[in-house]
């Protein structure tokens, strides 16, 4: 063959290739994020290769925790993979680390429930059901920091299914710290006593949605947040994890949108900042959208608390009543810097929304007062929200610490009369 038949052909072998698919499928919410090899389990499922089924604290109370984690480390060994949870009752005792690339399907049906009873004297059962972090992990100190930890990982609900942390105290379903392209959604997560649904500190490009969360244990910490917003700081101690390093990182771009909370304390916020030195660390670009929060008990579902560049938009705020008090919020903002809140609607509690300058209290409380710094634009923004069967039809500005007299006020527009939650 001449040299210039022999391009010729090589060149039409290259086009060919370059036309045929890939094999490598895209990690997309078109195919439920699945990624590397899909496994399937049921509730009756033995560990992978029947790992753990001989350690003297497997037994029928921990089978699903041991199977769960063996597939957790094989995905670490293989950097990446799918687990599909078919239907039924998933009684989980203790934490559960999901290294990077990694899947959890819920199938329709399936149930995560929180079990504190390991049936053993040897092992303790855990307050965490999900942590992301690698397995191999699990007992080191100070390995993550920044936003370099475990990243492309997601949950997946489809249909109805339920993480249940059985109103046992202080439990947490998914801790996420450090990580980078999370996705939780499509999940139910319910029955919470003075802990989270979802921690999330130090962490990149996260999004919630279509998600539902939904009752806290009468008399128990309401102030919790369904979701927490926060930084690894030892200082406010808050996130009480040996594997973070502690570096007070803030997270960044947090979308939770299309969720509905209800019979909470709170919904979603942060209760302490952090600071380096007199300089205010931030969380950058945290949305709130199209979201429905729906009879809570405690003040303030949302609290915003040292947020940049970050937004509630179109998310309805119903019912909110905390005993003792008549002058309920239903945002309550503090440090927040470009801020907007725009096309809301408020119902029923006493005011919409009061921006304050806030310091810290007891742990963290040596960090410097937090201010507010809004926008023209960003007030303008503000009066765009809408309000009914509220005491006060306008938002309150105090721009001093402990100062709340002549504050500015913006008088927000009514609702329609049949304005309420679906």
């Amino acid at each position: 063959m001449s040299k210039k038949y022999a391009i010729i052909a090589l060149t039409g072998i290259a086009a060919v290739l370059a036309a045929a698919p890939s094999s490598k499928a895209a990690v997309t919410a078109a195919n439920n994020y699945k990624q590397g090899k899909v496994y399937k389990i049921t509730p009756k499922s033995k560990p992978f290769k029947n790992k753990y089924v001989k350690a003297p604290t497997y037994n029928k109370k921990t089978r699903t925790y041991f199977t769960i984690r063996s597939y957790m480390e094989k995905f670490q060994k293989a950097k990446k993979g799918t687990l599909v949870l078919k239907k039924g009752t998933y009684k989980i005792t203790n934490t559960i680390q999901v290294p990077s690339n990694v899947t959890i399907i819920l199938e329709k049906g399936a149930k995560i429930v929180k079990s504190n009873q390991t049936g053993t004297k040897k092992m303790k059962a855990a307050t965490t059901i999900f942590q992301l972090i690698k397995p191999s992990n699990r007992e080191k100190s100070n390995v993550y920091g920044g936003h370099n930890g475990e990243k492309n990982i997601h949950f997946v609900g489809k249909g109805s299914n339920v993480m249940n942390l059985k109103y046992l105290k202080a439990n947490i379903a998914i801790v996420m710290g450090h990580n980078k392209d999370i996705t939780v959604s499509g999940i139910t997560f319910q029955n919470v006593n003075t802990g989270h649904f979802i921690e999330m500190d130090a962490s990149q490009n996260v999004t919630i949605s279509k998600c539902k969360f939904k009752n806290v244990k009468s008399g128990s910490d309401y102030v919790k947040e369904a979701i927490n917003i926060d930084t690894p700081d030892k200082e406010t101690n808050g996130f009480n994890n040996i594997w973070s390093k502690h570096d007070k990182t803030p997270n960044e771009n947090v979308t939770i949108s299309g969720c509905q909370f209800t019979n909470l304390g709170r919904a979603i916020g942060t209760h302490k900042y952090s600071a380096s030195g007199d300089t205010q660390i931030y969380h950058r670009n945290i949305q709130i959208l199209n979201c429905k929060i729906s009879n809570m008990r405690w003040d303030s579902p949302i609290r915003v608390m040292n947020w940049k560049d970050s937004a509630i938009k179109n998310t309805v705020i119903q019912n909110v009543k905390q005993t003792g008090k008549s002058d309920t919020r239903g945002v309550l903002v503090s440090g927040a810097v470009n801020f907007t809140m725009a096309e809301n609607t408020f119902i029923g509690m006493g005011r919409p929304a009061q921006c304050i300058a806030w310091k810290n209290d007891g742990p963290g409380s040596a960090y410097p007062i937090t201010y507010n710094d809004f926008t023209e634009q960003n007030l303008a923004d503000m009066a765009t929200n809408k309000g009914k069967k509220l005491t006060e039809q306008y938002i309150r500005i105090s721009p001093e610490y402990n100062v709340f007299e002549y504050a500015q006020i913006i008088t927000i527009k009514p609702a329609n009369k049949k304005s309420r939650l679906n």
